[in-house]
């Protein structure tokens, strides 16, 4: 409902010409339709001091389509008129679906001023609108078809009431979807992937589904995070796919994920490894890599409560990327990843971090030279020299990260 709500701006000068027309006619119902795309247009121009590209794009596809039926004026074009309509709707839909998922929350933002849309409810959000779009195209399509090969009464059931029949299928299927999830969630449904739940401590208290973890703060469960470093100033971050439900779209640490019931925290790391970056251990172990801890803390949101145990490597490559999780990796600079903090870029969580580790990187070069703290400021590399020489207890802020299982 709240994407609909987004696009009917959008779409006004549409609706407006569809009631137009049918009160007071084609011509009428064009002109007025015209009119108020190019009034809303010039409105939010003005206030927003940005064009509003789905508003000009509405606004132009109903003058070609409306001065084409001007100009025709014959009986398949008036049959063809609900679909030439419905395609200057799904060309408004189509548009919003091909957006990034940042730039169509951005605009939904701006549309329903005062709503804010959380991060991991995009992904849904994008799926219905992208099978709404597939039942609008199929009715565009029947309609066409009608039009040519059908009797007037079948023309005029498909191009009316079959378009409310579809959308109702789509909106029925949604629901008993979400209704299904639902309950497969509170039963802890076959499949669904167990996570262990743990005290600060990191102590084992049980066990919950995964889902239940992730309906909001409150199940502390283990996760684990790597920060890979180059030895020449520049930590390797990965880019979260779109498709994800949490900060999709966003740069984060370059391993990251769930520890699963009766993994061990080693074992977690290595299947994140293997899975995200397509590193095995054999590589690093090749490669005279060291992974070691650096940090434990403990991560709440919106969406759940994590106790995070975060490991640090120096390893320059090769990665092969999943393309399923991770859509780009590569090095920065400790100097970009600090100009950029707070340009929402990065996720809030490895911002976070990144604080946690310069602020401990920095406390421990002061004990180690004296009390005068490293100038440079690459907090990372800081971290790693601290790590390779034994000082990962030093590194660790909330706690020592420790090896092998949960206890």
């Amino acid at each position: 409902m709240l994407l609909l709500k987004s696009l009917l701006p959008g779409l006004l000068p549409l609706v407006i010409f569809i009631g137009a027309d049918a009160l007071f006619g084609e011509t009428i119902g064009l002109l007025v339709g015209i009119g108020v795309g190019i009034l809303e247009f010039v409105y939010t121009l003005i206030k927003d001091k940005k064009a509003d590209p789905f508003v000009a794009a509405d606004t132009i596809l109903l003058a070609l389509a409306g001065g084409l039926s001007l100009f025709l004026r014959d009986a398949i074009f008036f049959k063809l008129k609900p679909a030439i309509i419905e395609f200057v709707l799904a060309a408004a839909m189509g548009g919003m679906l091909a957006l990034p998922a940042s730039y169509l929350k951005g605009y939904i933002g701006r549309q329903l001023r005062g709503v804010t849309i959380p991060d991991a409810a995009m992904p849904s959000m994008k799926k219905g609108l992208a099978l709404m779009l597939a039942a609008l195209a199929a009715h565009i399509a029947l309609t066409t078809y009608a039009a040519f090969a059908l009797s007037k009464e079948w023309w005029g059931f498909i191009s009316g009431g079959l378009l409310y029949i579809l959308f109702a299928a789509v909106a029925i299927g949604q629901f008993a979807s979400a209704k299904l999830r639902a309950r497969r969630a509170a039963s802890g449904g076959p499949g669904e992937e167990m996570l262990p739940l743990v005290d600060e401590s990191g102590k084992l208290i049980g066990t919950a589904p995964r889902s239940e973890c992730h309906k909001g703060p409150g199940k502390l469960h283990p996760v684990v995070h790597l920060q890979i470093v180059d030895g020449r100033g520049a930590m390797y971050l990965q880019k979260r796919a779109a498709n994800k439900d949490i900060q999709p779209g966003k740069w984060d640490s370059a391993v990251g994920g769930h520890v699963s019931a009766g993994e061990d925290l080693d074992a977690a790391l290595s299947r994140e490894l293997r899975e995200e970056l397509g590193v095995t251990k054999l590589a690093l172990d090749a490669s005279g890599a060291i992974v070691e801890p650096i940090l434990r803390y403990r991560w709440d949101s919106e969406l759940e409560s994590e106790l995070v145990f975060s490991f640090i490597v120096t390893y320059g490559g090769p990665f092969f990327l999943d393309g399923i999780e991770v859509e780009e990796g590569r090095f920065w600079s400790f100097v970009d990843i600090r100009a950029n903090i707070g340009m929402g870029l990065f996720t809030p969580n490895f911002e976070h971090e990144y604080g946690l580790i310069e602020k401990a990187a920095a406390e421990a070069a002061r004990a180690g030279d004296g009390g005068s703290a490293r100038e440079d400021g690459k907090a990372a590399e800081i971290a790693a020299a601290n790590t390779t020489t034994g000082s990962s207890a030093t590194m660790t802020r909330e706690g020592t990260a420790p090896k092998g299982k949960i206890r």
